[in-house]
């Protein structure tokens, strides 16, 4: 009897242990990225953003429209606290649209070159891990992307070196 619940006991601890594994613990390539994440299609939908600034108190919180257009770029139109039109497709947000579309058009590639890539999957979700590697200019500034999705992106989070951290949530209605 002991020995039963003994053995329930370590498949109990190895089953936890296995659900919390970071994504940062599954590295992978290029390669197995293509196999495995989704094509990502133009997308319009709304979008929260959290800002956890170094020696500020209380978080930055702002939301509004988010568009994504594969031959455009990346599109966010802030409605609270202030008005305000994003545009990743300039050259002040270019490595950040270069990520996103190079997820969204599967050059993965070009990720495997500036990153090095982790991948974990779930029954319907995914998450892709971004670690600068040191020949990148976001090296230093830049710990790790961290990227939620299923069929479409549902998080990123951007932690900075400087103990800074941004999260956005997006949310197809």
């Amino acid at each position: 009897m002991k020995s039963k619940f003994g053995y329930l006991i370590i498949c109990f601890l190895f089953f936890i242990l296995s659900c919390s594994a970071s994504v940062y613990d599954h590295k992978t390539n290029a390669k197995v990225l293509m196999k495995e994440l989704p094509v990502l299609n133009n997308i319009e939908c709304t979008f929260k953003q959290e800002k956890i600034l170094k020696n500020i108190e209380k978080p930055l919180i702002s939301g509004g429209n988010f568009k994504f257009d594969k031959s455009r770029g990346v599109f966010f139109e802030t409605t609270y606290p202030i008005r305000t039109i994003t545009s990743y497709t300039n050259k002040d947000y270019e490595q950040i649209n270069d990520i996103i579309l190079a997820i969204s058009n599967r050059q993965y590639s070009k990720l495997d070159n500036a990153f090095d890539l982790y991948y974990q999957k779930n029954t319907e979700d995914w998450t892709l891990g971004l670690v600068p590697k040191g020949t990148t200019i976001l090296d230093k500034y830049v710990g790790s992307i961290t990227i939620d999705g299923s069929d479409y992106i549902k998080k990123i989070v951007i932690d900075f070196r400087d103990g800074s951290r941004t999260t956005q949530w997006f949310s197809v209605e």
